[in-house]
């Protein structure tokens, strides 16, 4: 599922509101972290939705509510850390109302997406609800996406706009394939023949779109390791200068100081 792409600061401690503060970096990491975990997660229930796997859907269904609940933790971290930051940062422009409404769109599809995984559990026997879910879940994400990809002008360097375009293209695409891929279930399906095939079809459509998703993430925590890498650049290039202005200083200061004496 997507999560919030943007180009801005993140201030995800809770507990700490200084933007500079190094913890919103390992809160950073540990989201990353939960969202691979809710990737491999959701690949895993969409392999055992294969035909061939057909005992295995149960485990399938239950490994997809799980992975929601770990996409509705970033998500919906994602969504508190978008209130925080311009709670803090009050000012009324288009990256505000652009970032809320592209993550009340991420949280609102995982929910249906944790529901939509319930009601597929052959003891609900709810399969019709379910694709539905999925189906309004899938459009909100790729609202969510679209409207992310309107930030794209905000991109700091060439390099933060191809990795931006390529994360917001995977979540997109991922989106469209769950949505196509949901589709069968609200059909009435009378041939076994044609119901296998299809099967074997909508669980490759949710093996890719899981798959893009993962990728879309890998493209997230890229961009954040860049950025922490020439933060870290910028601060090493600031202390050689600061040094080389220090042995300036001492080097006038010694020789201020013999031109005195003699």
């Amino acid at each position: 599922m997507p999560h919030l792409v943007t180009n801005r600061p993140r201030v995800g401690n809770p507990g700490q509101q200084d933007p500079d503060n190094p913890s919103h970096d390992q809160w950073e990491q540990l989201s990353s972290a939960v969202y691979g975990l809710g990737g491999l997660t959701f690949i895993t229930g969409s392999i055992f939705f294969l035909p061939a796997l057909s005992s295995l859907q149960y485990l399938g269904d239950w490994l997809f509510f799980v992975g929601s609940l770990l996409y509705l933790l970033v998500t919906g971290h994602d969504l508190l850390e978008v209130l925080r930051f311009w709670h803090l940062f009050a000012t009324e422009t288009l990256a505000q109302t652009l970032e809320f409404t592209a993550s009340f769109n991420y949280v609102g599809g995982s929910i249906l997406f944790a529901l939509g995984s319930l009601f597929f559990l052959p003891d609900w026997g709810w399969s019709i609800p379910g694709a539905w879910c999925f189906i309004v879940g899938s459009a909100a994400f790729v609202v969510g996406a679209n409207v992310n990809l309107l930030q794209v002008v905000e991109a700091p360097s060439l390099v933060y706009l191809e990795l931006f375009n390529l994360t917001v293209a995977a979540f997109a695409v991922g989106s469209i394939l769950f949505f196509v891929a949901s589709i069968p279930f609200i059909w009435h399906l009378h041939n076994s023949s044609d119901t296998q095939l299809i099967l074997t079809y909508v669980a490759w459509e949710y093996i890719g779109g899981s798959m893009l998703f993962l990728i879309g993430g890998v493209f997230i925590y890229w961009r954040h390791c860049m950025r922490r890498a020439s933060l870290a650049d910028d601060r090493t290039r600031t202390s050689g200068l600061i040094r080389l202005f220090r042995r300036e200083i001492n080097r006038y200061g010694r020789l201020k100081s013999g031109e005195e004496d003699g």
